[in-house]
């Protein structure tokens, strides 16, 4: 399976933009919209930490939440779509949460059953299969994706994800657990929200609508760790360092090397040292495999969101001029032991504006 698969566009919404190139612009400026829930408290008596999306009510249930965002993402994502009269349904591959407190099998049944009814967007949905992997899932899906593409199956899609922490259930899961940053726990993250997909095709498909890739991927991987968070058990990045490899096994080093890195790491520790372990054994892939970005600390932990947004952070990049060069490595990690990781060729367009 060496056929490369065409990123014909992004679509994303965040708590710092509604849109893929607002967003990404506020990441490079290293703006944040991390700060406290409105009504939320944990179990210090301390508002709980949480990067909300500007837009919506903060008391709007969670679900609800997370089908705004998917809609308004899907939107911009379809745009070079707008205008094809004979676009067949689309197939949506859809990450979606871990079941957790708060979300579970059947709400996911819902967003799914909601989304395949949006008239609003310019081309139908065809078939829509919702994966709930959490943080690994799009990345996963997309690796799916390039499998059953290479296979006829089907040469346009749509892979993404969505999630909203914004649950009381979901909330008071993993103060419980001592994920949330502050008062409780020193290795916490703040709780995000958004929605993030890609437009996928084979170059053969791309070439017969007139479309331009923005982006191509040429490898991606996914593996299992067994070592997990919230257990005893000493994660060496074992399931990371095969997904990883696996994606980067089309680069040969030195002479080509990976400029960039995009990953979900977001304050705790056990995801940070799991990428320690992968530096060790995989440095020599990467420019520099410490110099990573990891846009949790600017919008919080985005779920399942995560490998879509990483995606349209890495393809705006190059499209302003602001890549440290074409190949970039985005890499994911589940809960539930998934990781995920892939490898975006994207051209750097030269611009006198870095921003």
């Amino acid at each position: 399976m060496n056929q490369p698969l065409y990123l014909i566009a992004t679509g994303a919404r965040t708590p710092l933009g509604l849109d893929s190139a607002n967003a990404a612009a506020a990441v490079r400026a290293a703006l944040s919209s991390c700060g406290e829930h409105p009504f939320m408290i944990d179990q210090a008596g301390e508002p709980m930490p949480a990067s909300l999306d500007a837009l919506l009510d903060p008391g709007l249930p969670c679900r609800e939440r997370m089908h705004v965002m998917a809609q308004s993402a899907l939107q911009e994502a379809v745009l070079p779509l707008a205008q094809r009269n004979d676009a067949q349904g689309i197939p949506l591959l859809l990450g979606l949460p871990e079941p957790r407190p708060g979300f579970g099998e059947a709400d996911g049944h819902w967003l799914r059953e909601q989304l395949l009814r949006n008239t609003e967007l310019p081309v139908p949905l065809g078939e829509t299969r919702a994966y709930m992997s959490g943080h690994g899932a799009t990345l996963f899906l997309l690796d799916q994706a390039r499998q059953e593409m290479a296979e006829g199956r089907y040469d346009c899609c749509l892979v993404g994800g969505v999630d909203s922490y914004f649950h009381p259930d979901t909330m008071d899961w993993l103060d419980r657990n001592r994920q949330l940053v502050g008062t409780v726990s020193r290795s916490g993250f703040v709780p995000g929200e958004g929605a993030g997909f890609v437009l996928l095709m084979t170059p053969a498909a791309a070439q017969r609508a007139g479309l331009h890739s923005i982006g191509m991927i040429t490898g991606s991987a996914a593996e299992w760790e067994n070592k997990l968070i919230k257990t005893q058990d000493i994660n060496l990045g074992e399931g990371l360092i095969r997904a990883v490899s696996s994606a980067v096994s089309a680069v040969p080093p030195p002479h080509e090397t990976i400029n960039s890195i995009y990953c979900d790491i977001n304050g705790e520790r056990y995801r940070g040292e799991e990428w320690g372990f992968v530096c060790l054994k995989l440095a020599h892939y990467f420019a520099d495999p410490t110099g990573y970005c990891s846009p949790a600390d600017c919008w919080g932990d985005m779920g399942a969101a995560s490998g879509g947004l990483l995606l349209a952070l890495a393809t705006q990049a190059a499209q302003r001029g602001c890549a440290a060069g074409s190949r970039s490595l985005l890499w994911t990690g589940s809960e539930h032991g998934l990781r995920a990781a892939a490898v975006l060729d994207a051209p750097v367009i030269s611009s006198p504006y870095r921003g």
